[in-house]
């Protein structure tokens, strides 16, 4: 897929492919030049709107979104390598209908303080319904591939703990069959294109439900502490299908780096044949052979680096005195901020941590970002900002103040009688 943008909307790049238009004109029909204007800019806003929602929750968690206009909808892409939890895709797929149908409801609460209006206007605000509410409605419907699908498939492995790809499949094509037979009975070609790709991408998920399942079963057992090497090697020399072999023996290499065997975890990715590892796999080799700058360019732009990989991406920065660059990650993505403000103090970049910390403090409001500011500047030599901080610490609630009288990061300050106060029940 080309993956070129041709613009960019508050930060997130999206590519038109030539064919969206397609959607607009197979519904022009009776309109006029100026009718079909109307629809295809609202049909071009909707979907943009529609991918925005998706784009900014995915940015939100920390991922890099990327949207494509295609010729029968959009689409919002994760970076490569991402793993979003159940919980996260769950969120990340409303968001899409979720925008749109709030901005129906604000539409319909507009159109009552519009005195009059022109039938361009009444067009208008028609279609900008129909596109906003009745297609996000449809949308939801739980039927893949689209949103409503996704939703089903995402929530079962968040209440569940496990997808149910099978029991998502059939949904999908129960109400896939249905739906195809109210499209033929309304004759409406869109109805009846999305009951069919329900259908065909419910006999996919069905079909592939038992290898799926197996594959999860892997990696659940590898999460869970399992040594299964010794399993997944013989699968590996067993397997017939490239595919699942490279599948497999991506496993078998994050068995061995969890064993520390790095010589190991490297025969296994070239035993993936064609198939390339992911980025994290690759990240934790290149960490492994103490090659910062492998890490950095595999992880770069940050903002593509999964959650998973920040930490990794931040010790590269580090060792190659990129402080700022840490920085401006733990701001960018504040899972991490706080490692990396650790990580910072203890390289002796007391500065950049400072930054960190106090970025952490005013958007938490937790106390031991407070007190982690004192520290640092109890380091920079700034005494009079360092008590400051710990009542702020004191203010917001700090359990970590119990340890001030033998923390020697404070010991310039911590004999001070404002200090020796704050311990005071």
């Amino acid at each position: 897929m080309n993956r070129t943008p041709h613009f960019s909307v508050f930060g997130v790049p999206v590519r038109i492919d030539p064919w969206f238009f397609v959607i607009p004109l197979l519904s022009l029909q009776s309109r006029d030049v100026q009718g079909a204007a109307i629809w295809t800019a609202l049909v071009f806003t909707g979907v943009m709107l529609h991918e925005l929602g998706h784009a900014l929750a995915m940015r939100h968690y920390g991922f890099a979104p990327f949207i494509t206009l295609h010729g029968l909808g959009g689409l919002t892409h994760f970076p490569a390598g991402a793993r979003p939890t159940d919980r996260q895709d769950f969120v990340i797929t409303l968001a899409g209908p979720g925008s749109g149908l709030v901005l129906g409801g604000l539409l319909m609460v507009a159109e009552k303080f519009i005195p009059s209006q022109s039938p361009l206007v009444a067009l208008a605000l028609s279609d900008a319904k129909w596109i906003t509410i009745g297609w996000s409605i449809l949308n939801l419907l739980p039927i893949l591939p689209w949103d409503g699908g996704l939703l089903l498939d995402a929530g079962l492995g968040w209440l569940t703990g496990k997808r149910r790809t099978k029991a998502v499949g059939i949904v999908s094509i129960v109400l896939g069959v249905g739906v195809g037979l109210l499209a033929l009975k309304l004759q409406m070609f869109m109805l009846g294109y999305l009951g069919a790709m329900g259908i065909i991408q419910g006999l996919n998920r069905v079909n592939a439900g038992g290898a799926a399942a197996k594959k999860a079963t892997w990696w659940e057992r590898l999460h869970a502490g399992e040594d299964v090497e010794k399993e997944l090697e013989f699968e590996v020399r067993t397997s017939a299908d490239p595919t699942q072999r490279a599948q497999l023996a991506e496993m078998l290499a994050w068995a061995r780096l969890r064993k520390r065997d790095f010589a190991g975890a490297r025969l296994a990715v070239r035993q993936m044949g064609q198939f390339q590892p992911t980025i994290s796999l690759r990240a934790r080799l290149a960490a492994a052979e103490n090659d910062p700058d492998q890490v950095i360019a595999l992880l770069s732009p940050e903002a593509a680096a999964s959650d998973s990989d920040l930490p990794l991406l931040v010790g590269a920065l580090i060792m190659r005195d990129r402080f700022d660059d840490v920085v401006k990650l733990g701001l960018s993505r504040p899972l991490i901020a706080d490692v990396a403000s650790m990580r910072l103090f203890a390289a002796g970049a007391f500065t950049q941590s400072l930054e960190l910390c106090t970025a952490e403090r005013v958007r938490t409001g937790l106390g031991r970002h407070a007190y982690n500011e004192a520290c640092c500047y109890c380091r920079l030599g700034r005494l009079d900002d360092a008590v400051t901080a710990l009542q702020k610490a004191k203010a917001l609630g700090c359990p970590e103040l119990a340890g001030l009288p033998t923390d020697e990061d404070l010991a310039p300050v911590r004999d001070r009688p404002e200090v020796r106060a704050l311990l005071v029940p």
